[in-house]
């Protein structure tokens, strides 16, 4: 407990608003101090007490809510906005959620310190602790699944959605993270990826993607780059995640890995299935054509397909509906089949909210019991 007997006291407040349901905090506890000394100095978590969570509020309300003037604060808050452990733009500053929020605003620029690198231990050492498995009592869809497009052709009832082309065709304007925040920061740990490498940072589309090369995150590709870039990375095995919104909203993809993504870490570790989308499509496994060459295995994301002692199993409540498996099938035993359960996705982030509302608030209100 020594890092959380020498925290300041307002360092050990701001740990604790941080630990709030509202920000999708962990349970309050010295990794998260110890966490949010790394990021606040004692004046600087002293006056981010007094910022609102996720939206904006303008220099002279917060200075007024602070008790401080305008002139003396604007200086810290600009330094935590460069930082990026708070969101700073011309609507004014405002706190971020832990992670999904400051993680990956902080580190989708590519910088690299022994800040940075701290910053990226005790982050993972916080969320290795499963906390956000109380946020994951309830399906909430708010991520769906793109499978590899060839795998998907011949398909008989295959849906615009389902089509990486389609999220291409739809959209002018498309940009390349710089890196992937998952794998950097475990590469700033030692950790290489086996499938990939932290330059491949996430796809970006529409004004989001002119966000991100404004902001000097990423770099806007043309189509043609775009569609090589999708190829190689399915070629890595990695599984394409993405807001649940139809292809012609902006939106994100991240090309995710079992090995570094957290994502795929909730998903695989904690109970984070109940974040993703019933798939279009999910595997079936013709076992009177199965070999047994456990080639399927290493290549899933999800353990779906394990192999051991020297016989392939297959758990289909595993299974996200990728498609990456067929390829390595040689024997043609793996097949994708309709999944009954599938709702096609909303048609913009406004509507996806909608739909979440409720079971969001029922799952607040579960893991605030937890706590």
């Amino acid at each position: 407990m020594k890092e959380t007997l020498e925290a300041h006291p307002a360092q050990v407040e701001l740990a604790k608003r941080f630990s709030s349901v509202t920000l999708l905090g962990p349970p309050m506890g010295e990794k998260l101090v110890r966490l949010v000394a790394h990021l606040f100095s004692p004046e600087e978590a002293e006056l981010a007490r007094h910022l609102p969570a996720y939206y904006p509020r303008p220099l002279l309300k917060i200075a007024q809510k602070a008790g401080r003037r305008p002139e003396e604060i604007e200086p810290l808050l600009e330094a935590l906005a460069r930082r990026r452990v708070i969101y700073g733009g011309a609507r004014g500053y405002s706190l971020l959620p832990l992670i999904p929020g400051m993680f990956e605003y902080m580190l989708m620029d590519g910088r690299d310190s022994d800040w940075h690198r701290q910053y990226a231990r005790l982050l993972t050492d916080l969320f290795s602790t499963g906390y956000v498995r109380n946020y994951n009592t309830r399906s909430l869809p708010a991520v769906r699944n793109i499978p590899v497009q060839s795998v998907i052709e011949n398909q008989s009832r295959v849906l615009d959605a389902d089509r990486m082309e389609e999220m291409i065709d739809r959209h002018q304007i498309m940009a390349v993270l710089k890196v992937c925040q998952c794998r950097q920061s475990l590469h700033f740990l030692g950790h290489e990826c086996k499938r990939s490498s932290p330059q491949d940072g996430c796809l970006v589309f529409g004004s989001f993607a002119r966000d991100t090369e404004a902001g000097g995150n990423g770099r806007l590709v043309s189509k043609p780059e775009m569609r090589e870039i999708v190829t190689e990375r399915w070629d890595k095995k990695l599984v394409f995640l993405t807001g649940n919104v139809a292809p012609a909203s902006p939106n994100a993809i991240c090309t995710c890995c079992d090995c570094c993504c957290h994502f795929l870490e909730t998903v695989n570790h904690y109970q984070g299935k109940a974040l993703v989308a019933a798939s279009h499509f999910l595997a079936r496994v013709d076992e009177t054509l199965c070999n047994h060459c456990g080639k399927c295995a290493p290549v899933c994301n999800t353990y779906a397909h394990t192999f051991a002692d020297k016989q392939h199993a297959f758990d289909i409540s595993k299974c996200i509906g990728c498609g990456i498996c067929l390829g390595s099938c040689k024997p043609q035993a793996i097949a994708l089949v309709e999944n009954p359960a599938y709702q096609p996705p909303a048609q913009g982030f406004g509507r996806l909210g909608l739909r979440l509302f409720p079971g969001g608030v029922l799952s607040a209100l579960q893991a605030r019991r937890a706590k």
